[in-house]
């Protein structure tokens, strides 16, 4: 009888542990941050995804500036090598007949060689 009685305090004290856990985890992600007046809230807006390719070579300075460019704003990309890729070679002839890399297709707009400036713009950095 004394083996029973002690599996039921080990049953109770293990639910009681569950049930506080799960109490307190909720009131931290309920009570926080949630409950503060609207002129101290955050506002957080999140910027639509751009969608960036860009056609290069490897011995290319222009094309080597426009990925560090992208790399460092953080705007994901794909990068085609014209000259090792033949799919993307003919690709980049469809999108555009003119010879010359590096050439970006940066939310639908296609921009030939490489500008900050209106990668900026494409992208809608600041």
């Amino acid at each position: 009888m004394h083996k029973a009685f002690g599996k039921e305090i080990v049953m109770k004290a293990r639910f009681f542990w569950v049930i506080a856990v799960v109490l307190f985890g909720i009131q931290g992600l309920s009570f926080g941050e949630v409950n503060k007046p609207l002129s101290q809230a955050v506002i957080v807006t999140a910027q639509p995804t751009a969608t960036v390719e860009i056609y290069v070579t490897s011995w290319c300075p222009y094309c080597t500036q426009a990925i560090e460019f992208l790399r460092e704003n953080r705007v994901p990309y794909i990068a085609y090598d014209i000259e090792k890729d033949r799919e993307a070679a003919t690709r980049k002839e469809r999108l555009s007949p003119r010879k010359g890399v590096p050439f970006a297709v940066i939310n639908g707009k296609k921009i030939y060689g490489f500008s900050a400036e209106v990668y900026s713009q494409a992208l809608g950095l600041k």
